[in-house]
C-alpha cells in the first residue's frame, strides 16, 4: 500500500511543485485531477504559449548521510510513462483542451533531512509517446 512515506512529502512536494509552476509563467488550473482511469498530480496553462502541461510530481525526503540519493524522476516506469500519455490523450479529448498543444512534464521534489527549502528540478516535456 501507499504506507511507506508520509503523505505529508506528498502533499508538500505538490505545494512545491505549483508554486514553482506558478513562479514560472504557469497558471495552475487543477491538482490531484482525478480521472476515470487515473490522477494527474497538476494540470497548468503555460502562459506565454498557451500548452496545457500535466505535470507528475516525485516527491521524496532524504537524508544525505543514510538515503542513497537518487533523484526522484527515476521512478517513472514504462507503465507510469503509458498512464501518463493516456490521461493526456483524455485531456485532449475535452473541448476546453482540444486545440491547444499539450506537454507532460515532471517536477523533482526533494526534501533534505535539515534544509528548509526543497531542491526542485523541472523536466519539461520529458514524458512522450515515442
Amino acid at each position: 500500500m501507499w504506507g511507506s512515506k508520509p503523505k505529508s512529502v506528498w502533499d508538500r512536494g505538490e505545494r512545491a511543485a505549483a508554486r514553482y509552476m506558478r513562479q514560472h509563467g504557469h497558471r495552475v488550473i487543477a491538482r490531484n485531477l482525478r480521472l476515470p482511469h487515473g490522477e494527474i498530480d497538476l494540470l497548468c496553462i503555460e502562459k506565454s504559449t498557451g500548452t496545457t502541461v500535466i505535470v507528475e510530481v516525485k516527491a521524496r525526503s532524504y537524508s544525505p548521510t543514510t538515503t542513497r540519493d537518487i533523484d526522484p524522476v527515476a521512478s517513472i516506469t514504462a507503465r507510469k510513462r503509458a498512464k501518463l500519455i493516456s490521461l493526456a490523450k483524455s485531456i485532449k479529448r475535452d473541448a476546453r483542451f482540444a486545440s491547444r498543444p499539450i506537454r507532460i512534464d515532471v517536477i523533482s521534489v526533494r526534501f533534505e533531512q535539515g534544509k528548509r527549502r526543497p531542491s526542485i528540478k523541472h523536466y519539461s516535456g520529458c514524458v512522450t509517446a515515442s
